[in-house]
């Protein structure tokens, strides 16, 4: 892969979708998305029946992602839920989650915040299934209609971590940390498009992000208005 730009090894076979989306279309799925997820994040912690309301929009997310994902004729394969390059990808993403890993358990160290205990495993085994939905939706979803809009490369990528990073607003840790993994997941889906690595390293980098910081650094996972009164 050496002298090649990202461009160049976009993965054509796995993610070229049978329906292509014109840019008009993708901006407004995409923003049909961002809007949900806004008022799941902003809006429903303040109405007075929380748990309906959240459920009528998660519901309507599903069944945006379900009829976008059959109406393009695509599979799971095509979005990267696959094992042929399963080796590869971690590879790929294996010296950042480990420059990550390492910068955190330092900073615990030094901090005397180091807490790899129960809720630190627990995040092992439940956060990779929730973290394989916030790729599908981020990369799967998100991505293919960015790219759609400014074309696959460079500034699909950017574009696309910043997305993320924005979504994780007002927490500003939560922020700057999805900021630099989502431009590394972004960039690995057009290199080599792998949803499981990508879901086990996000996984694995929350669990040690929210086990290793210290409270002034890192108040809470929350984002949204609940960041606020947690």
């Amino acid at each position: 892969m050496s002298g090649t730009t990202t461009e160049e090894i976009w993965d054509e076979a796995a993610c070229r979708d049978p329906v292509q989306l014109t840019p008009a279309r993708a901006a407004a799925e995409l923003g049909v998305l961002l809007i949900l997820v806004e008022l799941i994040m902003w809006v429903v912690p303040v109405l007075p029946h929380m748990d309906l309301a959240y459920a009528v929009l998660a519901v309507m997310i599903a069944v945006l992602l379900s009829v976008c994902h059959v109406r393009d004729g695509l599979t799971a394969y095509g979005v990267g839920i696959r094992f042929d390059n399963l080796g590869a990808a971690l590879k790929d993403l294996l010296p950042a989650l480990a420059l990550f890993v390492l910068i955190m358990v330092a900073v615990g160290l030094a901090a005397g915040s180091l807490r790899l205990g129960g809720r630190f495993f627990s995040m092992l085994a439940v956060v990779p299934g929730w973290a394989l939905l916030q790729q599908y939706m981020l990369l799967g979803f998100a991505g293919r209609r960015i790219s759609a809009i400014v074309g696959k490369g460079s500034a699909a990528v950017l574009a696309t971590a910043i997305l993320f990073a924005l979504l994780h607003l007002p927490n500003p840790v939560l922020t700057l940390a999805c900021l630099a993994g989502g431009y590394i997941w972004a960039r690995q889906y057009q290199r080599r498009p792998n949803l499981i690595a990508i879901a086990l390293t996000h996984a694995v980098a929350s669990a040690f992000l929210a086990n290793s910081l210290p409270h002034l650094l890192l108040r809470n996972m929350v984002v949204g208005y609940n960041h606020f009164f947690r």
